[in-house]
C-alpha cells in the first residue's frame, strides 16, 4: 500500500494584508509544525519575482490541503479575500478535496459567513486577539492544525486502501479472462459492471486490462510480423520450401518464441494462399496475352510485384479497439526504361485504359466538399513514372538545354539520388517535360487530375488503395495522425527513397504520402463541368492541382481522391511531381 507523508498536506494562508503582524506571529508558532513534517505552508509572499500573482494564488490555492482563513473585519471587506478565496476554499471543502479551518484573529462578525459551520480556531473561536496571552491563543491554533492534519493523512490512507483493494479485485478478474489471450464481449461486460461496483475510473480500469493482456498483445504482434515475413519469404522460394528455408524460419520462430501450432497454421494459410496467387497470375497472363497492353513503337518488359491490402479482421483487439492485417498480393505490369544517361533510367508503367468513379461518396471519412460530384470518367491508356521524379533523374535532365526556364540542378532540401525531388515549381515540371520530350522524342507532360486518380485507384474504390484505411508500414506521412480507426506509427520528417513502400495493383509506387505531386490542370473548386474522357481541364485560374499528399501531412490529405491547388510558382520541401506519355 503507497504511504500518504504528512509532509505532502500543503497548508495555504488567506489573509488580508492588514493582519501581517498577526500573520507573522501565526508562521512562527506552524514552524515547529513544518520541521515535524507535519505541513509545509504557502502564502502570497512566496511568490517568485517577475511571476504572474493571480496565477499563483489559484495554483496554490486549488493545490492545497488544509486552507487557513485568517479572519478578521479586513479580511471580511476585502474583495479578493472574500470573492476570489473564499469561494474556491468552501467549493474544495464541500467537494472533499480540501479542508478549510477559520481562524478567527480579531472581534468581528462572521456567523453569516460561508465558513461559519465549520469548527474555527482558537478553542470555541475565541479571536486571537481577545486572549490574554495571544502565544496561548496561537498555541491552540497550531495544536488545531496539527490535529486536522493528522486526521486527514489517516482518511486518504484509508482511502487509498480502499482503492488499491478495489484495484486489486478487478486485476484478479482481468487477469482470469485475459488467460485465453484476449476479453470477449461477454468478458468485456461483466469487467464493465465489476468497475460500476468498484467505483474505479476508466483510467484506472483501462490500465490494469492493458498491463494484463500486454504479453497477449506483444504475442500478437511477433505473430502478424511472422506473417508478413512469410509472405515474403515464400513469394521468394516457392512452396514446396526446401531444408535450407525450413531451417531460416525455425530461426525466426525461436527469435519470436512462437507456439509451434500458430506456426503450422500459419504456413499451411501461407501455402494456400500462394498457391491461389499462383493461379491468379496464370489467368492474369493469359488474359494480357490476348491483347495489346502498348502499340508497336513502344517495346516494353514485364515486371511481377507484391501490392498490400489492408483488412480488418475482427471488431476489437481483444474487444478493445478494432485491428487489422497486411495481406500481399502478386501482380504483374509492363513498362518500359528511358535511358537518361549516367546509369539513369526513367522506368514508365503502362496504365490500361478503362472506366472509373471520380471523386469521394459523400460517406467517406474526411473527404473535403471539393471532391464533389463523383463523376464517371473514361481515361485512354497512357504511360506514367513508376516512381516519383527522383533527384539523380531531375539532375540529368536539368543539364539538358533551356528550352524556356533555367532549372536548378539540385533543389532539394533532403538529398538523396533516389528520393524525389521537391522544391520544384510546377513552371519548373513543365520545363522538365519539354526537356525530356526534345530529348527523347516522346511527348512527355504532367498527369491530368482525371488521369493521375485513376492511376492512384487502380480499379479500387476505398479511400486509399490497399483499403479503408492506412498505416506507415505502406506509406510515408505524419504517423502521429490517425484514419479511421488506423493505427498510429512513424513519423519521418522527411522524405524516403522512392522504393521503400510496395506499389499499388497498377505497379506504381509513392501514390500515397511522400511528396504531393503536380497535375498539369488548373484548380477547380469541383467536378462540375469536368471533363468525362479524363483529358486536361484548364481556366483562367493562376492555380494549378496537386495531388497524393506528403510525409508531413495527415492521412486524411493522402487519400486518392484529396486535391489541393497552389500558385504555379510555389517551391516546397512537400511538393514534386511525375510525368507521363502518350501513347
Amino acid at each position: 500500500m503507497t504511504e500518504v507523508s504528512l509532509v505532502s498536506l500543503k497548508v495555504f494562508c488567506s489573509y488580508s494584508h492588514n493582519d501581517e503582524s498577526l500573520k507573522d506571529e501565526l508562521a512562527k508558532h506552524l514552524t515547529m509544525l513544518e520541521r515535524q513534517g507535519v505541513i509545509s505552508t504557502w502564502h502570497d509572499r512566496k511568490i517568485p519575482p517577475g511571476r504572474d500573482w493571480d496565477q499563483q494564488i489559484n495554483e496554490n490555492l486549488n493545490t492545497a490541503d488544509i486552507i487557513l482563513l485568517l479572519v478578521s473585519s479586513d479580511f471580511i471587506y476585502s474583495k479578493y479575500c472574500w470573492d476570489v478565496e473564499v469561494s474556491k476554499a468552501i467549493k474544495r471543502h464541500e467537494a472533499g478535496e480540501a479542508c478549510v479551518i477559520p481562524i478567527i484573529l480579531r472581534n468581528v462578525s462572521w456567523q453569516s459567513a460561508p465558513f461559519a459551520k465549520l469548527q474555527a480556531l482558537p478553542k470555541n473561536g475565541l479571536p486571537v486577539t481577545s486572549w490574554n496571552n495571544q502565544d496561548d491563543a496561537f498555541t491552540n491554533v497550531a495544536e488545531g492544525i496539527k490535529f486536522a492534519a493528522e486526521q486527514l493523512i489517516k482518511e486518504r490512507q484509508q482511502k487509498q486502501a480502499t482503492r488499491e483493494a478495489a484495484i486489486a479485485e478487478y486485476r484478479q478478474q482481468v487477469e482470469e479472462f485475459a488467460s485465453n489471450s484476449e476479453i470477449s464481449v461477454v468478458e468485456s461486460e461483466i469487467l464493465k459492471d465489476l468497475q460500476e461496483k468498484l467505483r474505479l475510473t476508466d483510467q484506472e480500469a483501462s490500465a490494469v486490462r492493458e498491463k494484463a493482456l500486454e504479453p497477449y498483445g506483444i504475442y500478437k504482434e511477433n505473430i502478424d510480423k511472422y506473417r508478413l515475413f512469410l509472405t515474403n519469404f515464400v513469394d521468394e522460394q516457392g512452396y514446396p520450401l526446401n531444408e535450407k528455408a525450413e531451417n531460416e524460419l525455425k530461426k525466426l520462430q525461436k527469435y519470436y518464441v512462437l507456439k509451434d501450432e500458430d506456426v503450422v497454421r500459419l504456413q499451411k494459410e501461407q501455402e494456400k494462399e500462394y498457391q491461389k496467387r499462383q493461379a491468379d497470375l496464370q489467368k492474369q497472363r493469359e488474359r494480357e496475352s490476348s491483347k495489346t497492353q502498348s502499340p508497336p513503337r513502344i517495346q516494353t518488359q514485364s515486371f511481377e510485384f507484391n501490392t498490400a491490402t489492408i483488412n480488418y479482421v475482427k471488431s476489437g483487439l481483444f474487444g478493445l479497439g478494432k485491428t487489422y492485417e497486411i495481406n500481399y498480393s502478386r501482380k504483374r505490369s509492363e513498362f518500359f526504361s528511358e535511358n537518361l544517361g549516367n546509369d539513369v533510367v526513367l522506368e514508365m508503367v503502362a496504365i490500361p485504359g478503362g472506366q472509373f468513379l471520380m471523386g469521394s461518396p459523400e460517406n467517406e471519412p474526411g473527404r473535403y466538399s471539393d471532391e464533389s460530384p463523383q463523376h464517371t470518367v473514361t481515361v485512354q491508356p497512357f504511360f506514367m513514372g513508376k516512381f516519383p521524379v527522383t533527384q539523380s533523374q531531375w539532375a540529368i535532365v536539368a543539364e539538358l538545354e533551356k528550352i524556356n526556364i533555367d532549372l536548378n540542378p539540385e533543389p532539394s532540401e533532403f538529398k538523396s539520388a533516389n528520393r524525389p525531388v521537391e522544391c520544384v515549381s510546377w513552371n519548373d515540371a513543365i520545363e522538365f517535360c519539354v526537356r525530356l520530350s526534345n530529348k527523347t522524342g516522346k511527348t512527355y507532360r504532367l498527369p491530368s487530375e482525371a488521369e493521375w486518380e485513376y492511376a492512384c485507384r487502380a480499379e479500387t474504390t476505398t479511400p486509399f488503395y490497399f483499403g479503408e484505411t492506412i498505416t506507415t508500414e505502406l506509406a510515408n506521412y505524419d504517423g502521429n495522425y490517425t484514419y479511421n480507426s488506423g493505427p498510429k506509427g512513424e513519423y519521418c520528417q522527411q522524405t524516403t527513397d522512392v522504393r521503400k513502400f510496395s506499389p499499388n495493383p497498377f505497379g506504381l509506387f509513392d501514390m500515397h504520402g511522400n511528396i504531393w505531386e503536380w497535375c498539369q490542370d488548373a484548380w477547380h473548386e469541383n467536378y462540375n463541368g469536368a471533363p468525362a474522357d479524363g483529358s486536361l481541364w484548364m481556366n483562367e485560374n493562376d492555380s494549378r492541382l496537386l495531388r497524393g499528399g506528403s510525409w508531413h501531412n495527415n492521412p486524411r490529405n493522402c487519400r486518392s481522391a484529396n486535391r489541393y491547388g497552389l500558385t504555379p510558382d510555389v517551391r516546397d520541401i512537400f511538393v514534386g511531381f511525375r510525368v507521363v506519355v502518350l501513347l
